[in-house]
């Protein structure tokens, strides 16, 4: 069997000293664990890395040098792991693969679970992935030093608060039975009371997690001042303890921190890494959505109403469809959807292909379907436009197991998989689509459209989901400007509510999704879409039912 290829790219100093981006020396470091079913290929560069970067030895690794890079290779940001008709790229999801491969599965903790979740949705996967990576970027640039001071940095604050708090894992009780010998311990003891400590980050067991911080941590405690201990001293403790667990390090050149500093302490909301933590605060959970404030909301539309139009109708309503002619393993059935469910899902997906066939109108296309999920719409795709080339991107392993199933039933060659989070994707494609990606994902997957200059087909959900965010903020047109954000957050939550016909909120919840849905189209053609707002057919297959399509045509 062909092994799979980790490709790095990297600056040669010297014959085995390189300097690499600070992503690339973590995923170093764990390919360095163990020896792993992957080969390491090392694309040199002309210059260093314009990113804060680290000048590693690499004698202790075993690897070769490549001017042959595939075309998929390039399809997301680096490191990545090419294996056959799949790329993964993604800090954890790159980790985790390589943990897999050198079958040290303890280290991927309870149900092999460890930063599986993207870190869109999962506060831990987002501080290990990006957070933390960040601030050790930062530190090795002297960012945190000024005027003879040092401010620790807010994520250091977090993980040593984060030590502080009581253990939460799926499994706490269990552990607990076991851990202190007590059989009768009943889940209705607080979690607080039940005696366990963070000897590692998640809890009494070391993780992949744990691997990663610690060679953060180990560059942050040699680059930041020496007297940073006593201000973080439970982080200290935690990576005291990773150090006795014989991890190999690679040989890395770091600046020395500077002495006897003064240091700031941060302001920061004192609340766990942990998402399940009750006592975490919940932004979604503000309520954004009484009637008073959607009504007061409303009225301030009064001079832009006109804009907010929906056709009703779907683009592509009239490309004939016959499901009677796809094979079952292209279709919800064959995705094993329960039978309620996949009846809708064929409605969904119906609409959402014949607006895909449509604007590739015979033409040879590359087509990316975002957030693929297990592949329902860039499977059916596939076989619907055997000239396209498919690239399914989505970031949870589960989801691409079964879609690979599948695809290798149906002797798919035309698809390739992409497991990485949908801001990683870089790679050049003609029409972007996302069947119900849900809040801000939906206008991640536009704007990556945009910067392609490519069309796209997006049927949005979780309207409530949409905030502000590095990449954009809302509201998006110029025509919109003029709204509070607090106000344009009404109308998002607002537009969540739509329940069944009866319900008082339904219809204006419907007009609230118009609402978000004309911002995202007017801003789209701003930037040279012509863009076509109608609804799937039958409007019953989806609560959020709204189908945009951008065609580029150019910008003036």
């Amino acid at each position: 069997m062909t092994k799979d290829q980790l490709y790095i790219s990297a600056y040669q100093k010297s014959p085995t000293v390189y300097v690499v981006n600070i992503e690339t020396y973590v995923i170093l470091s764990i390919f360095n664990i163990e020896e792993t079913e992957v080969n390491l290929l090392v694309v040199l560069q002309n210059e260093p890395p314009m990113d804060p970067n680290l000048t590693i030895n690499f004698s202790t690794l075993k690897y070769s040098f490549t001017s042959d890079i595939p075309e998929v290779a390039l399809f997301a940001v680096w490191p990545v792991i090419v294996a056959r008709q799949q790329i993964i790229a993604g800090l954890c999801s790159v980790a985790r693969s390589l943990i897999r491969t050198a079958k040290k599965l303890d280290l991927l903790g309870f149900r092999e679970a460890c930063l599986m979740a993207c870190s869109e949705s999962s506060i831990w996967t987002r501080f290990c992935e990006i957070d933390i990576i960040q601030t050790t970027k930062t530190i090795v640039n002297n960012g945190y030093y000024e005027n003879a001071k040092f401010s620790l940095p807010v994520d250091l604050a977090k993980f040593e608060y984060h030590l502080s708090r009581p253990v939460r894992i799926h499994n706490v009780y269990k552990v607990a039975r076991e851990k202190n010998n007590k059989k009768d311990i009943k889940s209705s003891v607080p979690v607080e009371d039940l005696n366990l400590e963070h000897t590692f980050s998640e809890g009494p067991f070391m993780t992949l997690a744990d691997v990663i911080l610690y060679h953060c941590f180990r560059v942050i405690f040699a680059t930041a001042p020496k007297n940073i201990s006593d201000k973080i001293p439970l982080s200290v403790q935690w990576y005291n303890q990773m150090k006795t667990q014989c991890l190999p390090e690679l040989e890395t050149e770091l600046l020395q921190g500077q002495e006897c500093l003064d240091i700031v302490e941060p302001s920061f909301t004192k609340e766990s890494l942990y998402t399940s933590d009750p006592s975490r605060y919940r932004p979604e959970k503000r309520i954004y959505t009484k009637q008073s404030e959607i009504e007061s909301s409303l009225k301030q539309l009064s001079h832009i109403k006109n804009l907010i139009t929906n056709s009703l109708v779907p683009y592509g309503e009239e490309v004939e469809f016959d499901w009677s002619k796809i094979p079952v393993e292209a279709n919800p059935v064959g995705g094993k959807l329960p039978e309620k469910r996949a009846a809708r899902k064929f409605e969904q997906l119906e609409n959402l292909a014949k607006a895909v066939v449509k604007l590739a109108n015979g033409k040879k296309c590359r087509i990316v379907d975002f957030c693929s999920g297990s592949g329902h719409l860039g499977i059916l795709v596939a076989y619907l436009l055997p000239a396209c080339e498919i690239i399914l991107v989505e970031n949870k392993e589960q989801s691409l197991s079964r879609a690979k199933e599948r695809m290798e039933i149906l002797k798919l060659a035309n698809i390739t998989i992409v497991q990485s989070n949908l801001d990683y994707y870089k790679g050049k494609f003609d029409i972007g689509v996302a069947l119900h990606a849900c809040g801000v994902a939906t206008d991640l997957v536009i704007q990556s459209c945009m910067h392609n200059m490519a069309h796209f087909v997006v049927c949005p959900c979780c309207y409530g989901g949409v905030k502000n965010c590095h990449h954009l903020s809302y509201p998006l047109s110029d025509d919109f400007k003029y709204l509070t954000y607090g106000s344009y957050l009404n109308f998002a939550h607002a537009a969540d509510q739509t329940h069944d016909l009866d319900n008082v909120k339904t219809q204006q919840g419907y007009f609230c999704m118009d609402i978000v849905d004309t911002d995202r189209r007017l801003y789209s053609e701003s930037c040279g879409y012509e863009v076509h707002l109608g609804k799937l057919q039958p409007t019953s297959c989806t609560n959020k039912n709204n189908l945009l399509v951008g065609i580029f045509k150019g910008v003036n």
